[in-house]
C-alpha cells in the first residue's frame, strides 16, 4: 500500500499540473481577446478620425480656393457687396433710399359705366411722396 501513496500524489500532482496549465493558457486566452476587441474598437475610431479628417481637409480646401480669390484683388469688393447686402451698411455720408412697394389695388367690376378718372400723377411726384419731400 505503501507503494500506492506515491502513485496517487503523483496523479493528484499531474492533475494539478494540467488544472495550472488549463488556467494560465486560459487567462491568455481571454487577455488575448481582450485585446483583440481593444484593438478592433481602436481601429474603428481610427477609421472615424480619418473620416472627420478628410471632410476637414475638403472644407480646408474650399476656404483656401475662396481666399486665393479674395486675395487676388477683389477682396475689398466682396467685403463691401456682404456689407451691404448682408448688414444694410453703408459709407458715412452716403444716402440710403428705402422703397416701401404698396400693393395695387385690384380693380373691382362694377355694373355702373366708370366714371371720369383724374389723369394719374407724374412718376416724380409720386417719388416725391414716398421720400415725403415737400411739393413744388
Amino acid at each position: 500500500m505503501a507503494h500506492g501513496r506515491p502513485r496517487a500524489a503523483t496523479n493528484l500532482r499531474g492533475q494539478l499540473l494540467v488544472l495550472l496549465a488549463f488556467g494560465i493558457t486560459l487567462y491568455f486566452v481571454v487577455a488575448f481577446g481582450q485585446q483583440a476587441w481593444k484593438a478592433r474598437q481602436l481601429e474603428a475610431q481610427v477609421a472615424e478620425r480619418r473620416q472627420a479628417l478628410a471632410a476637414l481637409q475638403r472644407e480646408h480646401d474650399r476656404l483656401a480656393a475662396e481666399l486665393e480669390r479674395y486675395v487676388a484683388g477683389n477682396y475689398q469688393t466682396y467685403v463691401e457687396q456682404t456689407a451691404r447686402r448682408e448688414l444694410n451698411l453703408a459709407y458715412p455720408g452716403e444716402t440710403v433710399g428705402i422703397v416701401r412697394w404698396r400693393a395695387a389695388p385690384t380693380p373691382t367690376p362694377s355694373s355702373s359705366p366708370p366714371m371720369h378718372q383724374p389723369a394719374p400723377r407724374p412718376n416724380w411726384r409720386r417719388w416725391l411722396d414716398v421720400l415725403h419731400l415737400p411739393q413744388p
